[in-house]
């Protein structure tokens, strides 16, 4: 996904000595623990496009935000570096020969720099500038106009979780009057000067304006629309946004809705005044970011889920970007990576960046996001529990290699469990947590697929009994590779005979002294310290093989007849 803003670096800004984020998404998840200093990566980037610190306009304070972390003996300054995405997501008028002359392209990267001036004490403005990080020069009075071009061509919007949202609302639609009116200019009733028909039309303009909205807040906030509230003279073109129930019929301003309700609404008015602006021409205006602190606050569970959902969607836009710090599930399980801020033992916050998947993982550990237990995963599908992480990767690869969309998940126990065991301690974990097991929907149990050679299934289906419709597996023998005798325990019995002869050296095989057609033996030491190596051939691209697929085939149809035995009320009712 191409992002407008594709790289940061704070420096000497309240909490962050130096912060580099290299890499952004549309869509980015920002998590730590409270004091972190999530929020100020946003403040710092407000700074940076709108020269103020806050919500409240404030501008930048050496006093207050210079970082205590920075440098001593030295001058103080605080500086924001952003590099910006130039093409379809982000042109920026009139620059064409600002561009050449400087060798921009694709990105340009600024830095904007505050200093105190040391007669005044007053804070001093520089910026750098250049196509990369590498060659960056000082911007001369020329061309500052340019630079400010790039930076007001991104409209950045901070909205931080203490605000009220109905207030943000109203300022989000105040430039949109003059869009509704601009529109009625046109229309041929305007042109008629019929008074009447033109606040009727007046009337049909607002629907068809925020129609759309409506649409969308009715997904999280049924029997709720949102309208223009418009006005009955026609010397008075103002007007306001109030909020009708569809049952009562009852218009009231938006601040006498609940707080979550505000929220939900101001999410979609700001993809309408984008849109609006965009359309509209509002100045030089290309692109915008949405920053966001919290958004889960005041919402409750359902409204957060349609909140999360509608919030990544609207990310898409290759012309809006948002970052979003949040203590919730929800939000950081629809990104495709997530940054996690904390502080170094002298107090000085860093980022550091993964895929959502490993960042939601150590923000359950670290209790910073609510806790869900890893075996309430995927509550609508079966849940296949291989023997480890090597299983996984392989069945995985069979199972993309034949193109096959099972209706049930397959999860290595690091991923079902939620720690790195295998074995036994997957036996010991299912003791354990047999309410969780027993808690599940009947559409969705938990299968646990043990290795051929295996005799203990009775063993794990003593503990999946709690659960009418799980139960445990023993790997298909039938699918072995006939090359390879009975040493070959686990999964690996099902690899190509071509794979293991290119990863594992032919006299650790035995070939040299095996009879002609004899079946490969390998010695149980040689083949756990080659397990590794054969699997990452395989996820590297290598090819499963035949052996592989048949036993996922298998494993298809066993799962396939759990489901059929599941009574199909429970999948109505579900």
């Amino acid at each position: 996904m191409r992002s407008v803003v594709n790289y940061v670096h704070i420096e000497n800004f309240r909490s962050i000595r130096s912060l580099t984020m290299d890499g952004l998404d549309g869509y980015n998840a920002i998590v730590g623990l409270n004091s972190a200093g999530k929020s100020n990566i946003l403040r710092a980037l407000n700074l940076f496009f709108n020269n103020h610190v806050d919500e409240g306009l404030e501008p930048l304070r050496f006093g207050t935000d210079y970082s205590s972390h920075a440098p001593v003996g030295k001058k103080k300054r605080v500086a924001v570096t952003v590099g910006l995405a130039l093409g379809a997501s982000l042109k920026v008028p009139k620059q064409r020969d600002f561009e050449s002359n400087h060798g921009i392209t694709n990105s340009i990267v600024i830095e904007r720099v505050w200093s105190l001036a040391q007669d005044t004490q007053a804070n001093q403005e520089t910026f750098r500038f250049g196509p990369t990080l590498e060659s960056m020069t000082d911007a001369t009075a020329d061309d500052l106009s340019s630079i400010l071009a790039y930076i007001r061509a991104v409209r950045f919007v901070y909205i931080p979780n203490h605000a009220r949202p109905a207030d943000l609302i109203r300022q989000e639609l105040e430039p949109l009057r003059g869009s509704l009116v601009a529109r009625l200019r046109r229309t041929n009733a305007y042109r008629d000067s019929n008074v009447n028909d033109v606040l009727s039309e007046l009337g049909r303009l607002g629907d068809r304006m925020f129609g759309g909205v409506s649409a969308q807040l009715q997904k999280g906030l049924p029997g709720t629309s949102i309208s223009a509230s418009l006005p009955d003279d026609f010397a008075d073109l103002l007007f306001d946004v109030g909020l009708s129930a569809v049952s009562g019929g009852q218009s009231r301003a938006p601040e006498y809705e609940g707080s979550g309700a505000q929220s939900f609404m101001l999410l979609h008015i700001l993809d309408l005044a984008d849109r609006t602006r965009r359309s509209g021409g509002f100045g030089w205006v290309q692109a915008s970011v949405w920053a966001m602190e919290e958004p889960e606050s005041f919402l409750h569970a359902g409204l957060r889920a349609q909140f999360s959902v509608d919030l990544a969607k609207y990310a898409l836009d290759d012309r809006r970007q948002v970052l979003v710090t949040t203590h919730q599930a929800e939000f950081l399980r629809v990104a495709a990576t997530a940054w996690t801020t904390d502080k170094r033992a002298d107090g000085d916050t860093y980022a550091t960046k993964s895929s959502a998947k490993e960042a939601l993982r150590s923000a359950t550990r670290r209790e910073i996001t609510n806790f869900q237990h890893p075996l309430f995963v995927s509550t609508d599908r079966p849940v296949v529990i291989v023997e480890g992480k090597f299983d996984a990767i392989y069945l995985k690869a069979a199972i993309e290699s034949l193109d096959l969309r099972p209706r049930w998940v397959l999860l290595s126990p690091q991923e079902a469990l939620g720690q790195d065991v295998g074995g036994d301690s997957v036996l010991q974990y299912l003791r354990w947590n047999k309410s969780v097991i027993a808690s599940r929907p009947d559409i969705a149990p938990v299968i646990v697929l043990r290795d051929w050679e295996a005799t203990d299934a009775n063993k794990y289906n003593d503990q999946l009994r709690v659960h009418a419709y799980s139960r445990a597996l023993t790997c298909d023998a039938s699918c072995v590779n006939p090359d390879l005798d009975d040493s070959w325990f686990g999964i690996e019995r099902y690899l190509p005979t071509e794979h293991l002869k290119l990863h594992i050296p032919s006299g650790k095989l035995g070939l040299e002294s095996a009879a002609p057609g004899a079946r490969l033996s390998v010695k149980k030491k040689v083949l756990e310290e080659y397990k590794s190596v054969l699997a990452r051939g395989i996820r590297d691209g290598g090819d499963p093989g035949d052996y592989l697929r048949e036993l996922v085939r298998w494993l298809d149809a066993e799962v396939e007849e759990t489901i059929r035995s599941v009574p199909v009320r429970d999948f109505v009712n579900s």
